[in-house]
Formats: C-alpha cells, structure tokens, sequence
C-alpha cells in the first residue's frame, strides 16, 4: 500500500539534490512547455512567470521504502516520478490525477485519496475511495 509522506515545501534549488533540481525544470515544462532552469522555477521574484508557486515535495513510499516522487505545484498540479530519477509515471491536472499505467493509477489515486490530496469533488475520488476502503 502506497502512502504520500515526508512532506516539504520548497522555495530554493538549495533545498534539493541533482535528481529533484532535475525533477523541478521537468515540472515546469510539463506545466508551461518552457525549458527553463530549475532555480528560475523556484525563483523568489513574485513577477517571475515561470515560478511554479506553492511548490511541494512528498515522497511516496511503500513498506516504507521511497517507490516515487510527488511534486504539487500552482495550487491545481503535479508530477510524479520514480523516485531518484527523472522518469515520470503520473500527472496531477487541475487537482486529478491522470497516469497511463492502469494499476499504478489506483495504487496513487488510493494514496492521494487516503492523504486528503485527491479532492472528494474530483470524478475518480469514489472509485479510490471505495478502492481504498476495500468496498465493491
């Protein structure tokens, strides 16, 4: 069972190893299609476009081993990788939850859901709630 912890808030490139400076440029891409370096997304300049504002950090660990890294950023987004690496395994778009693999979806939507980071008005919350309750 996946569980969403370890949460930071991230303000400086400082705070973060190669792989998540790394992980940082990719999300802005993800969101903005800019290739921009990660100390200008997490730039201290409000009239800075590029920063990718309320920026957070959580890893996602399973028996209690770190399985994937989970960046919340812009109020409504994300990017999720494996952890310690810059393959990304799912996205966050306006608060929900998307990813291609079927199984890793649930077990990060059940996560989210359980983490109160999925919210309860978003069309797949009842599936991963019921999923993660063990209801039918």
């Amino acid at each position: 069972m996946a569980d969403f912890t370890n949460r930071r808030r991230i303000t400086s490139v400082t705070q973060l190893n190669p792989i998540q400076v790394e992980q940082v440029a990719l999300c802005g891409a993800a969101y903005d299609d800019e290739d921009l370096p990660a100390d200008r997304r997490l730039s201290s300049d409000p009239q800075d476009e590029a920063v990718l504002n309320f920026c957070e950090l959580w890893d996602v660990v399973v028996d209690g081993s770190p399985v994937y890294e989970a960046w919340f950023y812009q109020s409504d987004s994300g990017t999720i990788f494996l952890a310690g690496t810059t393959e990304m395994v799912a996205e966050i778009i306006q608060c929900g939850l998307e990813c291609a693999n079927e199984d890793r979806e649930l077990e990060l939507g059940m996560a989210m859901v359980r983490a109160g980071l999925l919210p309860s008005g978003d069309s797949e919350f009842e599936r991963f709630r019921r999923a993660a309750d063990g209801s039918p």
